[in-house]
């Protein structure tokens, strides 16, 4: 299904990437604990990091989808512009949310006249290596240097050296390897994902990545352990788990997997959901970016007004799926407008006269 050029199967996805932001940053800071055990434990692993890994991955399918649209210098620099506005709203969003993806979104961006010009095949290989350099940087750069791991509170942000090594490397969201997701965003929207045997195989290689994953990283702890038994649950968790803090491999593996379900699942499904549902996701999608500022300022008045970790965590799970209710609500209501943030980077970056179509190169 599409609607004014756009596929409501992506936006329909973008919106269940919002309500697992929504669901993770609400635990984050209002509850007392993070569970580790029991289904509320399993919906947070599935959000932690992959929500967000969503969210960069279809960036890159917009992305170039939107490249192909306004070929040659016209895309080029409506992609600058668009770069430059999400780069400034994201310092002003990591003044005050340490976790800000916008930044990232604004490397990429700048990044995308030169990558889209690549093959695919280039891109799947750069995604790899930056993937691989991470680690490689780790064994070299002491990834701890800067973190206070009991508090996740990041030491010395808004030094010159510690703004641009917060950014690239040691940052919640760092570009390297996050920009490996937007990679894949570009690759998959170069393929027919319409096509049932397509969304079939990302059901199906989501799946195995995702276990995958997993079970390597069961095994590995169970071999870490009989060789190390003095490590401790949480470094072995760090270097050896699927948690996104830092962003090893495995995390990246279960990211990608858990992106190609979701995204599959949306591609199967859109056609045969009831109608005003798939309305209400595809109308919050499209206004992703408006309320992922919004529920950053939200929970950024909950902590100033003193409701860090007074709740169970089954309690903020439930505000956060609470607030992704009512967002989808209001997003149904106005399905017919766009939301305010979109205005205003469009009217900031979209080309203003129609202009003659460029050779793509």
């Amino acid at each position: 299904m599409t609607s004014a050029g756009r596929d409501d199967a992506i936006d329909a996805t973008r919106a269940i990437a919002i309500l697992g932001m929504f669901v993770i940053h609400a635990v984050l800071v209002l509850a007392r604990q993070v569970p580790t055990q029991g289904v509320a434990a399993l919906v947070l692993w599935w959000c932690d990091g992959r929500a967000a890994a969503t969210f960069v991955t279809l960036a890159g399918i917009g992305v170039a989808r939107l490249a192909t649209r306004y070929p040659g210098v016209t895309g080029d620099v409506m992609l600058r512009r668009r770069a430059a506005a999400l780069a400034v709203l994201g310092v002003l969003n990591h003044a005050v949310w340490p976790g800000d993806i916008l930044r990232v979104y604004g490397v990429a961006l700048a990044l995308a006249p030169w990558l889209l010009r690549r093959t695919p095949g280039r891109r799947v290989a750069l995604a790899i290596a930056l993937a691989l350099l991470f680690p490689a940087l780790m064994t070299v750069i002491d990834w701890t240097e800067h973190w206070q791991l009991d508090t996740l509170t990041y030491v010395g942000a808004w030094t010159p050296s510690g703004f641009v090594r917060n950014l690239l490397y040691d940052g919640f969201r760092p570009v390297i390897p996050w920009l490996s997701f937007f990679l894949f965003g570009t690759v998959l929207a170069e393929q027919p994902l319409r096509d049932a045997r397509v969304w079939t195989r990302l059901l199906l290689v989501g799946g195995a990545l995702t276990a995958g994953a997993v079970l390597l990283s069961a095994w590995l702890d169970g071999v870490v352990q009989q060789a190390m038994p003095s490590l401790d649950a949480l470094t072995r968790e760090g270097l050896i788990g699927t948690t996104s803090l830092p962003p090893l491999p495995l995390f990246l593996l279960s990211a990608v997997g858990t992106t190609c379900l979701v995204l599959g699942a949306m591609l199967a499904l859109t056609s045969r959901l009831p109608t005003p549902l798939v309305a209400a996701l595809v109308a919050t999608g499209r206004r992703a970016l408006t309320w992922y500022v919004l529920h950053i300022v939200a929970l950024v008045i909950a902590l100033s007004a003193g409701a860090r970790a007074v709740l169970t965590s089954t309690t903020a799970i439930g505000v956060g799926v609470t607030a992704f209710v009512g967002a989808i609500a209001w997003s149904w209501r106005h399905r017919h407008t766009t939301g305010w943030l979109e205005q205003q980077l469009r009217a900031l970056t979209q080309p203003r006269v129609a202009t003659a179509v460029e050779p793509a190169r």
